[in-house]
């Protein structure tokens, strides 16, 4: 009883999700084994980052995080202030998320096609997640929207995984390099 309390979504397709995100993970983690340096620590990353991925989507450790500054802003007497509050936050999001894809780019300039594409799934994540923290904040109609049976939203974060992990397998497909 308490494990199933951990958890927050306990639709089918939210556990399909999950498993697309550990499946993801494990593709990267797969492709990393035969990887060069550089693009072994890209996919020891990208599998990291999707397993965490697939946790939050069960424990919603966002909600948390929004509640606990919600409870933090009403104490400090901010609350009344908090619209503006959470524009700052989705503009630091957003600009991280930039930053981080616009580093990855940089970093990855250099690598294989697999590689480069996976980077794009990473960055459709972003997007997800950023259009996903601005849904908290009343603008939710874009992901809530269902098309062919699934949200909008779950569609953009499959897509990811999906991009992510087909770029995983292509990568283990490529010819092997004599030096790694």
């Amino acid at each position: 009883m308490v494990v199933a309390a951990l958890f927050n979504d306990h639709s089918t397709i939210a556990w399909w999700i999950v498993a697309a995100y550990f499946g993801g993970a494990a593709a990267a983690l797969w492709a990393a084994r035969l990887a060069r340096t550089r693009d072994r620590r890209f996919w020891f990353g990208t599998a990291v980052l999707l397993l965490l991925l697939g946790v939050n989507k069960q424990l919603d450790l966002q909600s948390v995080l929004t509640s606990t500054a919600r409870s933090m802003t009403r104490h400090a007497g901010w609350y009344p202030e908090r619209r503006v509050i959470q524009g700052l936050f989705l503009l630091a999001l957003v600009v991280t998320a930039f930053v981080v894809v616009l580093g990855l780019l940089n970093w990855l300039r250099r690598s294989s096609a697999p590689v480069k594409s996976a980077a794009l799934g990473i960055a459709l994540l972003f997007v997800f997640i950023v259009i996903r923290a601005a849904s908290f904040h009343h603008i939710d109609a874009w992901v809530t929207v269902n098309v062919g049976g699934l949200r909008r939203g779950w569609w953009l974060e499959l897509a990811g995984i999906a991009v992510i992990a087909a770029s995983a397998l292509a990568y283990r497909n490529l010819p092997r390099r004599k030096s790694r």
